[in-house]
């Protein structure tokens, strides 16, 4: 038998914290939205949750690069890593590919 790891359920985000930097020669500058939001990884989520009686689906994946504020979510240990769980509605936005059009 493998071992036993654990999988999100409900409204729970499991994600790894991603540190944005950015750098110019030895200076790191960083990036103003560093300072109202944490970034990162969503490791692992369900495919959403009850609330009130209607199904909510999850707008995030295993994967995607998110923002959420600083002042939510709590640093856990899931599965033997650091991780913040986050609730899927404290979740601002998610990084896509697109094509700025002025």
């Amino acid at each position: 038998m493998g071992n036993k790891m654990y999988a999100a359920v409900g409204p729970n985000v499991f994600v790894k914290e991603i540190v944005r930097e950015n750098k110019v020669g030895d200076w790191i500058i960083p990036d103003s939205l560093d300072v109202d939001f944490t970034f990162g990884e969503v490791v692992s989520c369900s495919s959403g949750y009850w609330q009130k009686g209607t199904f909510v689906p999850t707008e995030v994946q295993i994967g995607d690069k998110i923002a959420f504020a600083k002042v939510s979510g709590t640093k856990v240990n899931f599965n033997g890593e650091k991780l913040i769980r986050v609730y899927a509605a404290d979740i601002v936005a998610k990084e896509i590919e697109a094509e700025i059009v002025k």
